[in-house]
C-alpha cells in the first residue's frame, strides 16, 4: 500500500492537499510548562513563549482534575509529540486519551 501512495505523489495523482499539511509537531524537550484548563485541551508553553492547544479528540475525564497529572507518550523513536498521533496516559487512574489537532495559539516572543 505505500509504495502506491509514494508512486501516486510521485506522479502528482493525490488529491490536492494530502501532502500540503504535515501534521504539527512538537518537540518535547522544548516544552516549559503546561496548563490543563479542562477535560479537552492542554495548552503547552515553549521556552520561546509560544503558546500551543493540544486537543483531546474525545473526552479524557479526570485530565484537568488528576492529582498526579499526565505522561506524555511521544511518536516511537523520537521526542516529538504531532497532531493526531499520540497519547497521554493519567498517572492515578491509567486511563489513555488519545490527542487531536495541535493549534499554535500565540507566537514566539522576538
Amino acid at each position: 500500500m505505500m509504495r502506491y501512495f509514494v508512486l501516486a505523489a510521485v506522479l502528482g495523482v493525490l488529491p490536492a492537499g494530502a501532502l500540503a499539511n504535515p501534521p504539527v509537531c512538537i518537540a518535547t524537550y522544548r516544552i516549559n510548562h503546561t496548563d490543563v484548563p479542562d477535560d479537552t485541551a492542554i495548552v503547552i508553553t515553549m521556552n520561546d513563549k509560544s503558546v500551543y492547544r493540544a486537543k483531546v479528540r474525545s473526552d479524557c475525564v479526570g485530565l484537568s482534575t488528576d492529582t498526579r497529572g499526565y505522561t506524555w507518550e511521544p511518536n516511537p523513536g523520537t521526542n516529538e509529540i504531532c497532531a493526531n498521533l499520540f497519547t497521554i496516559r493519567l498517572n492515578t487512574t491509567h486511563t489513555i486519551c488519545l490527542m487531536g489537532d495541535i493549534e499554535q495559539i500565540k507566537p514566539p516572543k522576538r
